[in-house]
């Protein structure tokens, strides 16, 4: 049973339980204690470290004002916040310069190209998830993040909106460190853009989000890469990859983990690269049913 729910079981005074909560979060988070509190009757889930409170996540933002956004900038010790569905450009822009923050995710956001503009201001980001983002962002606004220096950790998932010129504004993001991109609209085109990101040492390349030609990852991707020298942790997903193409990582001196997840291979082939792969951790998970079928209808 949690502190709250000892002094606050279900009672019939409602008013006299949301005063126990803001009460309770007070005296827990310190000095960001009252804001925490009133942020958690609006719905934030909070993550804790040590008894800090340094994470604030909102799976439903529907119910958030201006004026709740914007109590996020006043936390001192909180980290890491997670937007759900009803994150708008609005709310973005009312949360203004939150420097403190470090990790943001986002699930089901509905926020533009333009509107993503506001994050350049976020200076100690570090980490950014775009997860499900709405049919408003297809990409190009993240080339505005240039000037966050720390920011090492992009992803972008699960939007056809999101293609080969979004690829071409993450190119621009040549601080990145580790990039994940996975059922997308972006093709083998969007894939080249990468090439730029000379200081990745972790990629994540999954199929787009299409049972039709054309595809994202497949022989053509590898040489792209092998050229990526610094990398060490490569994760190819959903496709059919040759022997030939995967021993163009040989090049790749400092991979110490390639994970082929559903990935159509002979399991000889397999065999075969990793002793051309000796000092790689070679990962594989074979295409159950339903992905075999999707990858038979985008290789055809």
């Amino acid at each position: 049973m949690t502190a709250t729910s000892q002094i606050c079981p279900p009672m019939k005074r409602p008013a006299l339980c949301l005063l126990s909560i803001f009460l309770l979060g007070t005296s827990l988070y310190g000095g960001d204690g009252e804001v925490i509190a009133a942020l958690k009757a609006k719905g934030a889930q909070i993550s804790e470290t040590k008894g800090v409170a340094t994470g604030l996540s909102f799976p439903d933002c529907s119910g958030l004002t201006a004026a709740d956004y914007a109590q996020l900038r006043q936390l001192s010790a909180v980290k890491l916040l997670s937007f759900g569905k009803g994150f708008d450009d609005a709310g973005l822009k009312a949360i203004g310069p939150a420097t403190g923050i470090e990790t943001l995710s986002t699930n089901g956001m509905d926020i533009s190209d333009e509107g993503i503009s506001a994050l350049a201001a976020w200076k100690g980001l570090k980490s950014i998830a775009f997860f499900h983002p709405g049919q408003r962002f297809t990409g190009p606004g993240l080339a505005a993040l240039t000037t966050l220096p720390q920011l090492e950790r992009l992803t972008v998932a699960g939007s056809v909106a999101f293609a080969d010129d979004g690829m071409g504004a993450v190119a621009t993001l040549t601080q990145l460190k580790n990039f994940r991109t996975w059922h997308s609209g972006v093709t083998i085109e969007g894939v080249r853009k990468i090439a730029a990101l000379k200081n990745l040492t972790s990629l994540y390349l999954g199929q787009r989000l299409s049972n039709t030609p054309p595809v994202l990852l497949s022989d053509a991707a590898l040489p792209v890469v092998a050229e990526l020298s610094l990398l060490e942790d490569v994760t190819l997903s959903e496709a059919r990859l040759t022997p030939g193409a995967l021993g163009q990582l040989q090049k790749l001196t400092h991979l110490k983990k390639l994970t082929l997840d559903s990935i159509d291979i002979a399991e000889a082939d397999l065999a075969a690269l990793k002793q051309q792969l000796p000092k790689t951790d070679v990962r594989w998970t074979p295409p159950n049913e339903a992905a075999r079928k999707r990858i038979e209808a985008l290789f055809k």
